[in-house]
């Protein structure tokens, strides 16, 4: 090989070789324009997610205070029907105890009646 066609073949080879490098300098330059977008795209993802797990956060937080209201309202009804219960308890008593007394002014006005039929005769 001459000095001249050395000459050439390596003008020839820089030249492929700078062609290549421009390649892999424009692969390159593509790969991280799709990074970054790639990126861009994970971000606003991950953002949406950020905004739904809130979204999850505060439905969860309403549940648990209806939860709360559940449980206060649960409360309240067995105090309520545990009154109900001593009520009707005092009723029956009170009821009782009328009945008694009924019986009693009965027996005091037959003997009020009595006394007056002695008294008159």
């Amino acid at each position: 090989m001459s000095p001249t066609e050395y000459q050439e073949l390596v003008e020839f080879l820089g030249h492929q070789f700078a062609e290549i490098d421009r390649r892999f300098t424009e692969v390159d330059r593509r790969f991280t324009e799709m990074d970054r977008r790639f990126t861009g795209r994970f971000d606003e993802i991950a953002g949406r997610f950020d905004e739904i797990n809130g979204h999850f956060d505060e439905i969860y937080r309403r549940l648990e205070r209806l939860e709360q209201e559940y449980q206060a309202i649960t409360q309240a009804l067995r105090r309520i029907e545990a009154g109900m219960a001593d009520e009707r308890g005092r009723r029956e008593i009170l009821e009782r105890d009328l009945a008694e007394l009924k019986r009693h002014v009965a027996v005091l006005q037959s003997r009020i009646e009595e006394i007056e039929q002695r008294l008159e005769g």
